[in-house]
């Protein structure tokens, strides 16, 4: 089905900066009840689930921004490229430094901690590859829709490119701090959120160069995910 057409532009002022914290604090305040009050990470990924991918349709469809998850013809194996490219740099990354800060930056209580904090939340209850499907494939993508072509798209109607792309990222990251806060409290959050911040500005990044935003999601899910599930089965079991 084609898409309805847009109707209105991203609003100016105080009404695009009660939209933008709006879009920022649903996924936020679903993920706050499901970890903080529910204790259930998987009742958070089909919340999220259902604000990313709902809340995607209502801001492409409302602003016309359609266009940004579309790859226009031609233009495939560029964008896989780039995601693939990305995916396997961050992955790297990631893993390198993964293992630094849980062996020796880490404390031992601290992982602790953290360990019985994923455990409370039964996120590994069930097999490694049906946590790897809907984390680092079926968020992602609903993820990226919603961040780099809803929200980033508000931002590119009314910023230059650098702009959209620092505050996109500082809402990206501000959302991410509920599940940061209930995985990893206090200062042992700190450089988690530090990476957050630079995924968004890579995702963005990626976004911007390609026109759409499937090699973000590509990136998203294969290399930042799929290195942090790693490190999740790999340390915090």
């Amino acid at each position: 089905m084609k898409p309805p057409a847009s109707r209105r532009r991203a609003p100016s002022g105080p009404a695009l900066a009660a939209l933008l914290a709006a879009l920022t604090l649903a996924p936020a305040l679903v993920n706050w009840v499901a970890l903080w009050i529910l204790h259930d990470s998987w009742a958070a990924i089909a919340l999220s689930a259902i604000v990313f991918y709902g809340g995607a349709y209502w801001s492409l469809t409302a602003f016309g921004l359609w266009r940004r998850v579309k790859v226009r013809p031609g233009s495939w194996l560029k964008t896989a490229g780039w995601g693939l490219a990305a995916a396997a740099a961050v992955a790297i990354a990631i893993v390198g430094a993964g293992h630094i800060f849980f062996q020796q930056a880490m404390p031992g209580n601290m992982l602790q901690v953290c360990a019985q904090r994923l455990r409370d939340s039964q996120a590994l209850r069930y097999n490694f590859w049906l946590f790897f499907l809907f984390v680092a494939v079926v968020l992602p993508a609903g993820e990226e829709m919603y961040w780099r072509g809803g929200l980033q798209g508000l931002l590119e109607q009314r910023y230059g490119p650098g702009r959209k792309v620092a505050l996109s990222s500082l809402l990206f990251t501000a959302y991410h701090c509920t599940t940061v806060g209930y995985l990893m409290p206090s200062a042992a959050g700190v450089p988690l959120v530090a990476s957050v911040f630079l995924g968004g500005l890579l995702f963005a990044g990626l976004t911007h160069r390609t026109g759409n935003v499937w090699a973000a999601a590509i990136c998203h899910g294969l290399g930042a995910w799929g290195a942090t599930i790693y490190l999740v089965w790999k340390f915090l079991r």
